[in-house]
């Protein structure tokens, strides 16, 4: 079934969100370049205002801090976070958390809900890649990734919800490690599923090493350790003896995960950041029937019912 031509009822704090994590717990800080995507040539682009609204480890809200930017058509800003939080946020000095910058078209702002048309909102979802970037001062590291987030975990645009992992870049050495960090999203704050996902550490032959899984609350976000995962299985040395370099396998059947990777080395805290593409892009097909058929088969071929039970395994 198409999405509707328009989507009521809509939360216009979600109409072109920027999610990302905050890494405290690594030391790191963040800054965002936000993309008003559309130039003022075209006949949807608008003024923007911007908000930020965060979320602990466990995704209770802390609040919101309403008109920290604006943005015309086609303008980038960057915004540094950790000075926003001082000034706005009641938190603990530990532990990670995660952000939501809320791109609204001004003549939404401050609206409760709204009927808005999904070629609009779409169009602006498209247009605005955002950069995260991760920053250690004392050492010089700056790194970061490009992505965009549409409209997710919402039964009104699409009625399935599934996440294919397929990331043939697991790097595990001394001191390096592959981080994957997982976000939970949605376009309301009162989304409430917990998504599990089951994933696998394959060998460079394609030869199975772990097994495990994680479970990320809702509005918030899990990065787990392929050195942990491969710790936990006991088969850590074996892996790095093969090559220390192998492939990520995962698969969420109750909603849908964006995930990152993160190849960094402990030592200096250098970072080589990237999203993985969803299946769409490998097979022009993917989708509604064909969606779950693929995942069904990729459930049966790596995750079977009879298989030993999963362990989780964070960083």
């Amino acid at each position: 079934m198409p999405p509707p031509t328009e989507i009521e009822g809509f939360d216009p704090r979600f109409f072109r969100p920027c999610f990302f994590p905050m890494l405290r717990e690594l030391g790191y800080e963040t800054k965002v370049s936000l993309n008003n995507g559309l130039g003022a040539a075209d006949p949807m682009s608008t003024e923007m205002t911007v908000s930020l609204s965060v979320f602990d480890d466990d995704g209770t809200n802390l609040g919101t801090r309403a008109h920290i930017a604006e943005l015309s058509p086609g303008e980038i800003v960057k915004i540094a976070i950790e000075p926003l939080l001082d000034d706005s946020f009641a938190i603990s000095p530990d532990g990670n958390l995660f952000g939501v910058l809320h791109v609204v078209p001004t003549d939404l702002a401050g609206k409760e809900f709204v009927t808005v048309p999904t070629n609009r909102l779409m169009a602006h979802a498209r247009s605005s890649d955002d950069f995260i970037e991760f920053r250690k001062a004392a050492s010089h590291v700056v790194t970061g990734v490009a992505y965009q987030t549409g409209p997710m975990n919402d039964a009104r645009f699409g009625s399935t919800r599934t996440t294919v992992v397929q990331a043939p870049k697991v790097i595990v050495s001394d001191p390096v490690d592959t981080l994957f960090t997982l976000l939970n999203v949605s376009t309301s704050f009162d989304y409430a599923t917990t998504v599990r996902m089951d994933f696998q550490v394959l060998g460079p032959n394609g030869e199975q090493f772990a097994r495990s899984s994680v479970e990320v609350p809702p509005l918030t976000f899990r990065t787990v350790s392929m050195t942990a995962v491969l710790e936990a299985a006991g088969r850590l040395e074996e892996f790095r003896a093969v090559g220390g370099m192998g492939t990520f396998m995962g698969l969420a059947k109750n909603g849908t995960l964006v995930p990152l990777s993160m190849t960094r080395n402990k030592a200096t805290g250098a970072i080589a950041c990237d999203h993985t593409l969803p299946p769409v892009y490998y097979v022009s097909t993917w989708g509604g029937e064909a969606r779950l058929k693929g995942a069904q088969r990729l459930e049966e071929m790596l995750f079977p019912a009879t298989a030993e039970a999963s362990t989780m395994v964070s960083a």
